[in-house]
């Protein structure tokens, strides 16, 4: 009877195992096809189901990698497909703007970039110019991909090198423009001077802006913002301390300082002239530059104020513009008074009293050749020199914004940068600061939201996260020394344990203050623990230390009290 039992008993378990397994294998690619419809309806068409075994599970299960693999590429094209078409779209848009403004009658048309479109395509470069696009804006924040990693784009220094090939191989002047963050990127502002010395051929006009404290950086802390504040005094001194060229009291001017030559070019070209001079009407708080006389073949960079008494030479311009005496009695009072100031003792080496006139006049449009070459004048912004020319103007400038820290209404008042917009004119600072006009007027005349567009026109590819650009190819004719080039992200901020961003302030804030939310718990804890339920205070925590440990003390104490 035992017996029986016992086979019973083998039986009952070998049957179970045998269900169990059974089950399992049937269950398995079943639910492993759950989890692949489950995924698909997710989005995720990079899902694959492993075919097990044979029959119709097998076949099933390769019918559906294969279609999800072709729904996959699908997909991919659909997506590159929407951004082309989005991506040709703005392109288009962007181009008719700049024929119809060339078309309206302005002379000169600048694209404030940041190099992605133009250094993937050269054909859209050469679009542009043949529309009228004369010059691109291009932010520029450093030499080398490291300089350029705040920006979060894995490449975006390579993307630079190729937006300026293409854009000098169509024709487009190029101006870089640097925001400068004290403790992110100031220590760049010397070797972007010398990367654009070393290509005045294709770099005449440097812009540096100091960082202005708007958007999302108006709740800045205070201790943030005094860490990251940068000033046009800073430039001036760092590009002294960095290059070595200049004096920041004898060497900067305010930009307003130009409409003194820009006075003497409307008396010599006359009243019957199509167009006046661009005279620079700002506050002289606004910005400041410094003029550089550049041998192209030596290298050699000498301030213009270093061997020209610039100050007095302004003041002869102006009794010269004061007295209105025609065209060629200004001209030759100009070459006179050039001439008075000038210091042949100071000036650069290979550089003569004739080539000095003739330099004076073709900058500010005398000889009807060569108006607006890279001078002290800011109606020619970047304009490429003549290639037959020795000696070329260099200029490097800041324009410092205004934020809520610094702002001031006197400098809103003689803003030269208006913004265009459905409700008339408005400061470029008043725009982007104080109650937010911005906001406003995007409120106000919004046509559709973001998702509406991105669902009707598509949506552009976004590079962030260290992503880096898709390029053709990363070649370029620039001349780039290695020395300049930097290898390692400026850390300042980090030694000193600054937040860089608003969001990083925003995290460390958010921490702090669950910190600060966990220490105050505890501390009621202990109080309600010791008033409420009355339990004694728990001793304080002593370190127990080994005997040898303390035996070396005690010799230690016996012998510093010996002596």
């Amino acid at each position: 009877m035992e017996r029986v039992l016992w086979q019973i008993a083998l039986f009952i378990v070998s049957a179970s195992g045998i269900t169990v397994f059974v089950i399992g294998v049937v269950t398995r690619p079943v639910k492993m096809l759950k989890d692949a419809a489950e995924a698909i309806r997710c989005g995720e068409f990079g899902h694959r189901i492993e075919p097990h075994g044979q029959g119709e599970l097998r076949y099933l299960a390769e019918d559906i990698n294969r279609i999800v693999s072709q729904l996959e590429t699908a997909s991919a094209t659909s997506g590159d497909l929407q951004r082309m078409t989005a991506r040709l779209r703005q392109e288009s848009a962007e181009l008719e703007a700049v024929g119809y403004a060339r078309q309206v009658g302005y002379q000169r048309v600048q694209a404030a970039s940041n190099g992605i479109e133009f250094a993937k395509s050269p054909e859209f470069c050469k679009q542009a110019a043949a529309a009228g696009l004369t010059s691109a804006y291009l932010q520029f924040d450093g030499i080398g991909n490291a300089a350029n990693s705040h920006r979060h784009v894995g490449n975006l220094f390579d993307v630079k090198l190729r937006a300026m090939e293409n854009l000098s191989a169509a024709g487009v002047d190029i101006v870089p423009v640097t925001t400068i963050i004290n403790g992110i990127n100031n220590e760049q502002v010397g070797r972007i001077i010398e990367f654009a010395l070393d290509n005045t051929d294709r770099i005449t006009f440097l812009s540096f802006q100091p960082v202005s404290f708007t958007g999302r950086d108006e709740e800045i802390s205070d201790t943030r913002r005094m860490a990251q504040r940068y000033t046009m005094s800073h430039l001036a001194h760092d590009v002294k301390r960095q290059t070595g060229l200049g004096e920041p009291v004898r060497d900067w001017f305010p930009i307003s300082f130009t409409s003194i030559f820009s006075d003497w070019c409307d008396q010599v070209s006359g009243p019957h002239a199509d167009w006046g001079q661009v005279s620079c009407g700002c506050h002289p708080n606004c910005g400041a530059g410094m003029g550089l006389l550049v041998d192209k073949e030596t290298k050699e960079a000498v301030p213009v104020s270093a061997f020209i008494n610039v100050e007095r030479f302004s003041q002869d311009i102006v009794r010269i513009n004061d007295a209105a005496r025609g065209k060629w009695a200004s001209i030759l009072s100009g070459a006179l008074a050039l001439l008075r100031n000038y210091d042949p003792f100071k000036t650069p080496t290979h550089l003569t009293i004739p080539e000095v006139v003739r330099l004076f006049y073709s900058t500010f449009g005398v000889t009807g050749k060569g108006r607006g070459q890279g001078s002290f004048q800011f109606n020619s912004e970047g304009t490429r020199p003549s290639q037959h020319n020795r000696w070329t103007f260099f200029t490097i400038a800041g324009m410092w914004f205004q934020d809520l820290f610094n702002y001031d209404f006197r400098r809103t008042e003689q803003c030269i940068i208006p913004y265009a917009t459905q409700e008339g004119e408005i400061s470029f600072c008043a725009y982007n600061t104080g109650v937010g006009w911005r906001k406003i007027i995007e409120k106000m005349h919004m046509t559709a939201t973001l998702t509406k567009w991105y669902e009707e026109h598509g949506r552009h590819e976004i590079f962030a996260g260290g992503k880096s650009v898709n390029l053709d190819r990363k070649d370029h004719s620039l001349v780039l020394r290695e020395e300049i080039v930097t290898q390692e992200e400026q850390k300042d901020l980090d030694e000193r344990g600054i937040p860089k961003y608003a969001r990083e302030e925003k995290l460390r804030a958010r921490d702090e203050k669950l910190r600060s939310q966990a220490n105050e718990k505890a501390r009621m804890a202990k109080l309600y623990r010791k008033y409420v339920l009355k339990e004694p205070d728990s001793p304080d925590l002593v370190q127990i230390e080994s005997p040898k440990h303390a035996a070396k003390v005690e010799e230690q104490v016996e012998l510093l009290g010996k002596r």
